[in-house]
């Protein structure tokens, strides 16, 4: 297990060498960066003080539970999304340097009959294998390659969590990829999981201050049916509740107190990226000084720093407002368009079922699309719960990694997918040219400090 993870580790570097070296020129052929990112993995094990996740440098605490993920029988979440993630890998290797392309051509073409461009595809997978649960258990720290958050060693230092890494490999999409046990008939399907995009949340943070009353730019917006987390609230609430701990990392009880004995931490300090606080951010934070980021208070949180530069960029705006979806940014329409896909090679495949289908998004402050500069498809791939979605998750495997390898490939090249009944790809790409900072760099290069 050990020289596996130190493997990972030394891929991911000579991966990112790599990518800097064929970005700068490869015959004119462009280069992609993808992270795979399948969610979970590890533990959910009892002693939070060991085995968490969300590691707060404040208290020196972790102040989640480790999620491994949902589960249904002997299926598990962490098992059946690596199980997809590393044949979508392994498809992605053919459009890499010294790839078989050839092969990978082959099953585009069953997809389409126009002109397939070329071009080069770097991959990586987030997190190593967890499906070897016994080896797991006999580890010092069962979650340590699999936390979403930077944590302590056993020495003390600072280890990068799976964002972290994410963002070391300087992605230009990340896909990350998640099943839930059971979402209702309002959600069954697959769907888009997206983050807001900053105004909307700026919108929530002047109705906590009194300066704005009206709720109708929310139940207006595309964002209405917000994630509720139980049925206690209205969407609404769960939305200003989101605001603030989005701001603030102080989540509202349902009288719209901030509740000051349920702190989150500073989440964009958690991970190592170039929007971190600089060294020494403690001292101030913990006194939560007013007027200043780390206020407890809404009306005293001052909005100001790298961070919330970055949140108000207009960069932050393709990804997350308008695009081709009519909302949620490129974000949304990369994890709708690789649904998409996948919906089309199941039916390419004569596998159909009514609750095949692409399904509404969830909307909330989620940590990974917030805290990459990649673009983030990050997708539930359907339901344990649903005996159609658990034969998909342990027969068709092989047929859902293509749906995915291919409408990734789309989301670079642009791909016109051939007429079929049902659902049909757009079979656009997306413009990237948008994200340029420079004629050398882009917002997907300057995510490490």
């Amino acid at each position: 297990m050990k020289t596996r993870i130190f493997l990972v580790s030394s891929l991911l570097f000579v991966l990112t060498t790599l990518a800097i070296f064929l970005t700068s020129g490869n015959r004119g052929i462009p280069v992609y960066r993808v992270m795979i990112d399948p969610g979970h993995g590890g533990f959910q094990l009892g002693d939070t003080a060991r085995h968490g996740d969300r590691y707060d440098r404040l208290s020196g605490k972790y102040l989640d539970g480790y999620k491994e993920g949902a589960s249904e029988g002997d299926l598990g979440e962490n098992e059946i999304v690596y199980s997809v993630g590393e044949k979508v890998r392994a498809l992605l290797a053919l459009c890499a340097p010294g790839g078989n392309y050839r092969s990978f051509k082959a099953i585009l073409e069953k997809y389409t009959d126009a002109p397939i461009p070329r071009i080069i595809l770097l991959s990586a997978m987030s997190r190593p294998d967890s499906r070897d649960r016994e080896a797991l258990r006999k580890l010092q720290d069962p979650n340590a390659e699999f936390r979403e958050f930077d944590y302590p060693g056993p020495d003390g230092a600072i280890k990068p969590g799976r964002i972290s890494r994410i963002n070391a490999f300087k992605p230009h999409l990340v896909v990350s990829l998640h099943t839930d046990r059971n979402g209702g008939p309002f959600y069954m399907g697959m769907n888009p999981v997206i983050v807001p995009p900053y105004k909307l949340l700026r919108q929530g943070l002047s109705v906590l201050r009194g300066e704005e009353s009206k709720k109708s730019f929310f139940s207006n917006s595309r964002y209405g049916d917000w994630l509720v987390e139980n049925a206690g609230r209205s969407a609404y609430e769960w939305f200003l509740s989101d605001t603030s701990l989005y701001f603030t990392c102080f989540a509202l009880r349902p009288d719209r107190s901030v509740n000051t004995d349920a702190f989150r931490g500073y989440r964009y300090n958690m991970v190592t990226w170039a929007y971190a606080d600089e060294p020494g951010w403690e001292d101030t934070a913990r006194r939560h000084p007013a007027g200043t980021r780390f206020a407890s208070s809404i009306d005293q949180f001052k909005i100001e720093g790298k961070y919330w530069e970055r949140e108000q960029s207009r960069f932050e705006e393709y990804r997350r407002d308008g695009g081709a979806e009519g909302y949620g940014g490129d974000n949304h329409f990369a994890a709708a368009e690789i649904i998409r896909y996948t919906l089309y090679t199941l039916k390419m495949n004569n596998i159909d079922h009514p609750d095949q289908k692409l399904g509404r998004p969830f909307y909330s402050v989620w940590q990974l699309p917030l805290s990459v500069n990649a673009i983030s498809a990050y997708i539930e791939l359907g339901w344990l719960s649903s005996p159609h979605y658990r034969s998909l998750f342990t027969e068709r495997v092989d047929t859902l990694a293509e749906g995915i390898a291919v409408g990734i490939y789309s989301l670079f090249a642009g791909i016109t997918p051939r007429p079929q009944a049902g659902i049909m790809p757009r079979g656009k790409s997306i413009d990237l040219k948008k994200y340029s900072i420079s004629n050398y760099s882009s917002y997907f290069d300057v995510v490490m400090p």
